[in-house]
């Protein structure tokens, strides 16, 4: 396509196209597209050429410079001769590239159009029939000017192209009378103008045009002759929308339009809506749902539109109320208290600015969408902070329950924004249903997840792994504040919210913003998937873990699980604590528990470090009360074992230098003296050397240790039962003492070292071997 004459279209306006012919005079199609865009924008005359002969392009100058000179001239008119071999791929080009919004064409043209490809709406002319000429010439200024249309037939049975004429027609009402007409045919029910009257109230409603289009319903056999009944009445022009019939209906009864273009006196001209825009399908989706949500009238839209906008500004009672209800959520949070939480959502105002977003959407109005947005993200970050500064309370203490419930959103979370988003956008606009935004406030819950992130960025002070926390509780917001506009935009759209058809540039803003909230949607949908599915992946793996566990310990004799405590799943030994309760809890030895541990890692098919607390039972039953028969009991013979552990203080047998023999005293003795043997005549008596004491010598370093635990000690990394568990040492192994003690909750830990590893283990499980004595005289 090339332009022979004519300037380049730009900017933004409502504009309608009319196709001309070389040579033609102007018809009532060119008038009608006059009127239309005097009333709504722009007008664009242009005639397509296959060739550039130069008597074609003449005759096509002779025609455009007829319709400037008739061209009233508060209109915006531009001419166009173009030269368009194909004429098919020509006018879609020529559309898009004007931004045409209508297209207006005769059905008899030499050149043949392909308006299924046409994406905006097309007007087609069919029949000449008209009681007055196309131009007429103004009495007072003897210049030519288009005929008047005074009178519009619009028949409709509640389709979608009648809904999209009544878009541009409405604004020729000033000077144009237009008549909408339902034909019910009398042998369908008895109540047939009944319904039919119903009916045009729907279309009329929808359309905004109650007040400014006469309704009227005709009772006809069919719906051909009451079209053509009506239509040979003082019109000037009939309108209808494009057939949708199906082929078995156009063999019984006839095609619609093709029957009152030969019946009728009249012109007719044959509307279709645009094809496959955005808008059109938002249009087609609100004309399904209108049934569901009643649509709202003018007045009632713009009374909604002002309180919407006038309570999504940031003012000083807005920050106030976030201050308050993010103290009062934070607070709640680190007392763990869901009633303190639940007030905290009830103070909490950004409900109207986030519905307001959407309602800015709908309407295309990007200063209210500007001031929607920034009060949104203002108000979030000022919550953020607040709830930062509270946290610095308490940075170190471990994050509550109900904090860590929204570090980790899912699909579930997104499903009821959608839900509260719907229900606060429709109570907002109907004063019936105010009641439900308490409700709709506390399940939203959007300044929690903002409070719960600066509890957590506070802790990431003293923590850095509670950084992720914080992000999870950020998307949090975030898709409740996606998904709450999207679902504001889907109501409102039901509604009857949209942006005046002759604003386009608010159209283009309304489709742009619309896409962008739909991207935004599926971004945080994909993001909430997969946290979803590692959420679930863990959940699975962790009743694995419970169920192999539990199948193994009811395998023990007299052993029942008490309880199970997982330690986190992706780290590579898996720590479980189990507590069970038993009748026989020596039954349970140390190579008990090592095979549980092995069979426990077997089936899960990972390394597995077990620690096992029993709780000792006692079973009785009121039915069978003890016997009072002593039982004697077998007294096992003295097994040989380990020496009694030596004392650390030096044994009490004191240390005396040798002594001569005493000689006998002089003074006589209370006891008889034995008489001395035979031996002690023939051989001196010897004197005996005193026994030396062992004196304990401090053990040489290193010093050794043995483990007395039956069921073995853990080694771990750091003091303290929550310290990493390093290895098991076995009953009876040795260990090197070193030189550090640490005291944790009343429990001496020691330092020691075992092969090449270096930890802390409880010293009560400890003792020193005792000491070698000589006991070999010198």
């Amino acid at each position: 396509m090339e332009i022979i004459e004519g300037d380049p279209i730009e900017g933004k306006a409502w504009r309608a196209l009319v196709l001309l012919e070389p040579g033609q005079e102007l018809d009532i199609g060119w008038v009608f597209g006059h009127h239309l865009a005097r009333a709504n924008g722009q007008l664009i005359s242009a005639v397509l050429l296959p060739t550039r002969e130069e008597s074609l392009i003449a005759q096509a100058r002779e025609t455009l410079a007829l319709a400037r000179n008739v061209c009233v001239e508060q209109l915006t008119h531009h001419t166009l001769i173009l030269h368009a071999p194909d004429a098919r791929r020509a006018l879609p080009e020529l559309v898009q590239s004007a931004d045409i919004d209508l297209v207006i064409s005769r059905a008899d043209a030499r050149e043949t159009h392909d308006f299924s490809r046409v994406p905006c709406a097309v007007a087609v002319l069919r029949g000449q029939a008209y009681s007055k000429p196309a131009v007429v010439e103004d009495p007072e200024t003897e210049r030519p000017q288009p005929a008047s249309i005074d009178r519009i037939l619009l028949p409709t049975a509640g389709g979608p192209n009648t809904i999209d004429s009544l878009s541009f027609l409405l604004p020729l009402t000033n000077r144009t009378e237009i008549t909408a007409l339902f034909v019910a045919t009398d042998y369908l029910s008895v109540d047939a103008d009944t319904v039919g009257a119903a009916r045009l109230r729907q279309v009329l409603q929808f359309a905004d045009a109650t007040e400014r289009v006469e309704a009227k319903t005709r009772v006809s056999w069919s719906a051909t002759a009451g079209i053509v009944a009506e239509a040979n009445e003082d019109y000037d022009l009939v309108i209808l929308g494009a057939s949708r019939e199906s082929s078995l209906d156009r063999a019984l009864f006839g095609n619609v339009v093709d029957s009152v273009v030969r019946q009728s006196r009249k012109p007719v001209i044959v509307v279709r809506e645009g094809n496959g825009t955005l808008g059109n399908l938002g249009s087609r989706l609100a004309w399904r749902v209108q049934r569901i949500f009643p649509r709202k009238t003018m007045s009632d839209r713009v009374q909604i539109y002002t309180r919407l906008r006038r309570n999504a500004r940031a003012d000083t009672d807005y920050f106030t109320l976030i201050a308050l209800s993010a103290g009062i959520a934070a607070f709640g949070l680190l007392l763990n208290s869901p009633a303190v939480i639940i007030g905290a959502m009830l103070v909490a105002p950004l409900m109207s600015p986030i519905v307001g977003v959407g309602l800015a959407i709908v309407q295309g109005d990007g200063r209210f969408l500007r001031l929607a947005v920034g009060a949104v993200l203002r108000g979030a970050m000022w919550a953020t902070v607040v709830g930062f500064v509270i946290g610095l309370i308490r940075p170190d203490d471990p994050l509550t329950a109900e904090v860590l419930s929204r570090t980790a959103p899912t699909l579930l979370d997104l499903g009821v924004a959608l839900l509260a988003g719907m229900a606060g956008a429709y109570a907002l606009c109907e004063s019936d249903a105010a009641g439900a935004l308490p409700g709709v406030a506390i399940a939203a819950a959007l300044v929690p997840p903002l409070a719960s992130a600066g509890i957590a960025l506070a802790a990431f002070l003293f923590g850095p792994a509670r950084a992720q926390l914080g992000l999870g509780a950020l998307l949090l917001f975030s898709t409740n504040f996606i998904a709450i506009t999207s679902a504001a935009v889907f109501v409102f759209l039901a509604l009857g919210f949209r942006p005046n058809v002759t604003r386009k540039e608010r159209r283009d803003l309304q489709i742009r913003t619309v896409r962008i909230a739909l991207v935004m949607l599926a971004i945080v949908s994909a993001l909430l998937a997969v946290i979803t599915y590692g959420l679930a992946q863990e959940d699975a793996l962790e009743a694995q873990v419970r169920e192999v566990t539990a199948v193994r310990v009811a395998e023990l004799p007299d052993v029942e699980l008490q309880e199970l405590i997982i330690g986190n799943l992706e780290e590579n030994v898996l720590n479980l604590e189990l507590t069970v309760r038993s009748t026989e809890p020596d039954a349970l030895d140390f190579r008990a528990v090592v095979a549980l541990q092995e069979q426990i890692g077997t089936d899960l098919q990972r390394e597995v470090a077990l620690e096992l607390v029993i709780i000792d039972v006692t079973r009785l039953d009121p039915f069978r009360p003890p016997t009072l028969t002593p039982t004697a009991t077998a007294t096992a013979p003295p097994t040989p074992g380990p020496a009694p552990t030596p004392s650390s203080t030096p044994t009490g047998t004191p240390t005396t230098e040798p002594s001569p023999t005493p000689s006998p005293s002089s003074s006589p003795s209370s006891s008889p003296t034995p008489p001395p043997t035979a031996t002690d005549t023939l051989q001196p008596t010897a004197t005996p050397s005193p026994v030396p004491t062992a004196t304990i010598v401090p053990s040489p370093t290193p010093r050794l240790a043995v483990v007395v635990s039956p069921f073995g000690l853990n080694l771990r990394a750091t003091p303290g039962i929550d310290g990493a568990l390093l290895a098991l040492l076995e009953p009876g192994a040795q260990v090197v003492l070193l030189e550090e003690t640490e005291t944790v909750d009343g429990d001496i830990w020691l330092a020691v070292a075992s092969g090449d590893l270096q930890g802390w283990v409880l010293g009560a499980f400890l003792e020193t071997p005792a000491p070698a004595i000589d006991t070999d005289l010198p």
